[in-house]
């Protein structure tokens, strides 16, 4: 069988170079793809970054303003039970000692074990 040539080629090899140029695109087309796809993938964690930060920001402020509030609350109630224990001092005072020295003594006698 004879083979055909166009400018010292045979059919063969220019069906040879046409599918290795065919290759070289699609290799060209797929690198392309990747590279569009990588640049997604890091749009897209640089996107999940900013939320997981975003939302660890607002989770401190919520924690920075609950331990305000509970620190005000307690605040208050210590404030308040110091009022409250001065009163009951002010209006019973011999009865305010005796408990304090029955208190110091109880507590000698514990430490003295």
């Amino acid at each position: 069988m004879a083979n055909a040539s166009v400018a010292g080629k045979t059919i063969g090899e220019i069906n040879a170079e046409e599918s290795a140029t065919d290759v070289k695109i699609q290799l060209e087309k797929l690198s392309q793809d990747v590279a569009a796809l990588t640049q997604s993938i890091a749009a897209l964690g640089s996107a999940t970054v900013q939320a997981a930060g975003e939302k660890a920001n607002k989770l401190s402020a919520d924690v920075v303003d609950a331990s305000a509030q509970a620190y005000y609350s307690a605040r208050g109630s210590v404030l308040s039970a110091e009022q409250d224990l001065e009163a009951h001092i002010r209006s019973r005072p011999l009865q305010s000692v005796a408990i304090a020295a029955g208190i110091g003594f109880i507590a000698a006698l514990l430490t003295r074990r």
